[in-house]
């Protein structure tokens, strides 16, 4: 916080004594002219007369008592100010153009009370009035600042929470709309959760997200919690559901899970989950998209990942398990090719850049090790329902 300056000249020290003395009068004055000079302060309801008159004597009071360089002196009166400001929602701007005032009104009184014989001082004591000013305004911006900044983070805690409390269904059906009025959300519309993976723990998967959404007219509210960031986008058209995947691929860093579309904030709790599984249907590792109820196999095993766990280890076990890490990786990615090509052992081998035979020689060793026959359509699912659940949970080797 900036010194307090004390002037050197006697005669500076005499022109504040006798203004003090007008104390009253110059807030009175003082009053008139911000209330006149700046609509902000007559628009500012819940700022009364009173808190005005009180923190304008006090600053004035306080400058011309440091301007007199009388006692102890410091920029309390102006910290003081910004915060009632603040919590009043008086602008910032407003706030520096009421010292502005300040400054030109005791500047007007001093020149008033200065003699024939005096001008000589003027130029020193001009100079100290505005470094006051210019002290007291900083001091009071400064003030300003830090307590719209305690307010912003106190309200983001306060939605965080109230948006946890919506989301495990911590509230009876009284409280519900109340909590709804609060994070701004309608009684009915439209509205999707989604679950974001974090890259990193307690560290945004979605940066800047919630500007992204608001530019399409989409209100979202997210809290982070250690491994992943949960949202409640209310948006003001159905048809906007469309776009999103879209938007929210081009801030991800990870997995991310859609519910599907609801109606009233109630239905939050079971959106919730559904966002969760929605995560779980793409490999871990990837950057991907996924909307509840997209991808059923994969949704099936996040539903039930302890038999799918099972499952994996039944059925690829043998390959799970070879020592040599860079064979199993080999038979899981041209079984995985496998499918995606639609069991075309040509396509496999083009797609992999290895002759056909060699890839036939590969799903034999599979067939082998598995005791799963690729020909037989049933075993072909049992394999496809075991690769996935593999992919999806990451089914470690014994």
């Amino acid at each position: 916080m900036p010194v307090a300056i004390r002037p050197e000249l006697d005669h500076s020290t005499v022109l504040a004594q006798r203004l003090l003395t007008r104390l009253e009068e110059l807030t009175a004055d003082l009053v008139v002219h911000i209330r006149a000079g700046d609509h902000a302060y007559a628009e500012a309801t819940q700022l009364t007369d009173a808190q005005l008159t009180n923190s304008v004597r006090d600053n004035v009071a306080s400058v011309l008592t440091q301007l007199a360089g009388s006692g102890h002196v410091s920029l309390t009166a102006a910290a003081a100010a910004g915060r009632l400001k603040a919590e009043q929602g008086v602008p910032l701007a407003a706030l520096l153009h009421a010292y502005r005032l300040c400054g030109r009104l005791i500047w007007d009184r001093l020149l008033g009370e200065v003699g024939e014989g005096s001008r000589e001082s003027l130029p020193h004591l001009a100079s100290e009035v505005w470094k006051i000013i210019d002290e007291y305004s900083s001091a009071a911006a400064e003030a300003y600042s830090g307590h719209v900044a305690d307010r912003a983070r106190r309200d983001r805690e306060e939605r965080r929470l109230m948006l946890r409390s919506l989301l495990d269904g911590n509230i009876d059906s009284n409280a519900l709309w109340e909590v709804a009025r609060h994070l701004q959300l309608p009684q009915s519309g439209t509205f999707v959760v989604v679950s974001a993976e974090l890259a990193t723990r307690g560290v945004s998967a979605l940066e800047g997200i919630e500007t992204h959404l608001a530019a399409r007219y989409i209100n979202s509210i997210w809290l982070t919690e250690l491994d992943s960031q949960i949202g409640l986008l209310s948006l003001t058209a159905a048809r906007s559901v469309a776009a999103l995947p879209a938007v929210l691929r081009a801030s991800a860093t990870g997995r991310i899970g859609l519910s599907r579309p609801f109606t009233t904030p109630a239905e939050a709790v079971a959106a919730l989950r559904e966002a969760e599984l929605a995560c779980h249907c793409a490999e871990p590792g990837t950057v991907a998209v996924t909307t509840y109820g997209d991808t059923a196999i994969p949704l099936f095993i996040a539903h039930a990942p302890n038999a799918g766990q099972e499952l994996a280890r039944h059925i690829l076990g043998p390959i799970l398990d070879l020592p040599d890490p860079q064979e199993r990786a080999t038979l899981l990615d041209t079984l995985d090719m496998w499918f995606e090509c639609n069991g075309s052992s040509t396509a496999v081998a083009t797609r992999l850049h290895y002759h056909r035979n060699t890839i036939h020689h590969r799903l034999r060793r599979i067939q082998e090790l598995t005791g799963r026959d690729y020909t037989d359509p049933k075993q072909t699912a049992e394999l496809y329902l075991a690769l996935r659940a593999t992919r999806l949970l990451a089914t470690p080797a014994r």
